[in-house]
């Protein structure tokens, strides 16, 4: 087995390869979008692809391995020890300082493990099969469609917000606005202090992320904001939403709990690595 860095003409075969390879990482990202700015590791047997690693930073002091594919023959063990090594080799010379994998149907915890890697939170899926919220308090915060304007201070929300492992540069909030069915944000005196935002895939929509600034929580600006993303759901036809979080985030539990949302048995375990 041969490792090496990845050139430009290999993506097509990569294409191929991470779409039939028997065992992958969780597809949670479009790995593609993250090309320019990503450390990537190619491994080689007879002049074939065998498994490939891909880890990307966003603007964090954390690597998320955005793709990870490996042949079945090959021993994941060897394969994963090479390409890591290689792979923090690049990331050395960056503002990285960690590296996190989100490991799904568990092939890869063995393997982690071995390399040092070591459970970090598990990541579990709730949905809610109906249309029922509850009552929301008044609140002097209002609702409107997120404008390019108002990246910055999304991304300043996330940094305050979440860890570092959950943040998002202005460039990726840029291509969830353009994926998302819908992108909320609730503002206080002209002030962004929280947001939604969701995807329709009928017949279910997903909301991939609701974040309200630390100073503003308590206060029922998330109660608002989920309210109006599931009213929104279901007027677009839905019959089922859903969304992923820490199982371990007794506040956002709490909130989802209250909205009638479930889990579904779904878990993905975050793995971290530092170095």
């Amino acid at each position: 087995m041969k490792i090496r860095e990845v050139r430009r003409r290999d993506w097509p075969a990569i294409e191929v390869f991470a779409s039939r390879a028997p065992f992958t990482s969780l597809p949670m990202w479009d790995w593609r979008a993250f090309l320019t700015d990503a450390s990537c590791v190619l491994s080689v047997e007879r002049d074939r692809i065998c498994g490939i690693l891909f880890a990307s930073a966003d603007e964090a002091p954390v690597a998320w391995v955005r793709l990870a594919a490996v042949e079945g023959y090959v021993d994941i063990g060897r394969w994963l020890g090479l390409s890591l090594s290689k792979l923090l080799e690049d990331l050395r010379g960056s503002s990285v300082r960690e590296v996190a994998w989100m490991d799904y149907q568990g092939w890869a915890r063995p393997y982690l493990f071995a390399c040092g890697f070591r459970p970090l939170v598990d990541v579990i899926t709730l949905s809610k099969p109906d249309s029922c919220t509850p009552a929301v308090a008044a609140s002097d915060a209002s609702l409107r469609s997120a404008r390019k304007a108002d990246r910055e201070s999304i991304v300043g929300i996330d940094r305050a917000a979440l860890r570092p492992y959950w943040w998002r540069s202005e460039e990726t909030l840029g291509r969830r606005a353009a994926a998302a069915s819908r992108f909320t944000v609730a503002e206080r005196e002209g002030r962004v202090i929280g947001y939604v935002e969701w995807e329709l895939h009928l017949p279910v929509a997903h909301v991939n992320r609701i974040a309200v600034r630390p100073d503003d929580q308590g206060q029922g600006v998330g109660r608002l904001l989920l309210r109006d993303a599931i009213e929104a759901v279901w007027q677009s036809g839905a019959r089922e939403i859903s969304l992923n979080t820490q199982r371990n985030n007794r506040r956002a539990r709490r909130l989802y709990d209250a909205f009638g949302f479930r889990p579904t048995g779904d878990v993905a375990r975050v793995w971290a690595l530092r170095f």
